[in-house]
């Protein structure tokens, strides 16, 4: 029987031997720089390697840096402490959340491209990839401002693709909400359109913009049945109509890019169909803040690869 006491015991210590106090806890990074909408993966390590606890994670500012079991998401600029506990130690990284940058080059890897506003160099480079034109030409197609509303800007440095070309850009008037329109008398262009409606999946509509005013802007397309939407932080009431937005985009003057599926704007109304005749192929209002600059550039439908 004493034998039989002695292993038992024995056992036991030799068990206990295996079980360490924690004394820390590290992460694999100290500092970590993400662009807005970017995830990483933090990993936390107990110390000693044979200590056993659970492991807590919290970010000090989840507006600009959320995490949940290691994963941080970079939701706005600014810095956060990421931090990792457990046992009542704790390990931090230092997250820096920086404005995305935007990837306009790879816009232009589609086959397919149907341009509404588009420089002449890049329309040069994408040769026989566009397949109906509907830049203003003034013969059959026209940019139209409504009376006494948009005033012209000054589009001046590189363009969204970088080049050193021109773009559309309005200023708002004081005649309340400004608007203006891309329309074409083309039918042949018009009726090419007809099938992208078979095969919405792969097709987008691509804008281009910048501004510094945080106003709700409209947009419209127009084909056999129509569809307008919003972009901005809010709804546009227009009489009584709610038009929600699609999009929004950084109020920073600077280039940044609105996609949306043709998918979408076919379920929220718009159809196109060979004959339609003349069309607003594209249209938008803007305002009701005189001065307020609106600059669009690289608006066209395209399919992806």
């Amino acid at each position: 029987m004493r034998k039989i006491l002695f292993l038992a015991a024995a056992v036991l210590v030799l068990f206990s031997s295996c079980e360490e106090e924690v004394t820390g806890v590290s992460l694999d990074e100290a500092n970590l720089t993400l662009e807005v909408g970017d995830s990483a993966q933090l990993a936390a390590s107990i110390l000693p390697a044979k200590a056993e606890g659970t492991i807590t994670w919290a970010s000090s500012n989840s507006a600009v840096a959320s995490v949940v079991e290691g994963k941080v998401k970079a939701l706005a600029i600014g810095t956060a402490n990421i931090t990792a506990s457990v046992a009542g130690f704790n390990a931090t990284c230092v997250v820096t959340v920086n404005k995305a940058s935007v990837n306009f080059a790879i816009s232009l890897t589609g086959t397919e491209y149907y341009p509404i506003i588009l420089d002449g160099v890049t329309a040069g480079k994408l040769g026989t990839k566009i397949k109906a034109d509907f830049r203003p030409d003034e013969i059959t197609k026209f940019l139209y401002i409504w009376d006494g509303t948009f005033t012209p800007g000054n589009p001046t440095g590189p363009n969204v693709f970088g080049e050193v070309e021109p773009w559309t850009s309005l200023v708002v008037g004081t005649n309340g909400w400004s608007g203006a329109g891309f329309n074409c008398k083309d039918g042949a262009a018009l009726d090419k359109l007809a099938s992208l409606t078979a095969n919405t999946d792969k097709y987008y509509l691509h804008i281009g913009i910048k501004s510094r005013s945080n106003a709700t802007f409209v947009f419209g397309l127009d084909g056999q049945s129509n569809v307008k939407f919003a972009v901005g932080p809010t709804p546009f009431n227009d009489n009584g109509t709610i038009i929600q937005p699609l999009a929004d985009f950084p109020r920073d003057g600077e280039w940044q890019k609105i996609e949306i599926p043709l998918s979408t704007l076919k379920t929220n109304g718009l159809l196109y169909a060979a004959g339609m005749g003349e069309k607003n192929v594209l249209w938008f209002l803007a305002g009701g803040v005189a001065g307020t600059t609106l600059d669009l550039d690289a608006v066209f439908l395209y399919k992806k690869q």
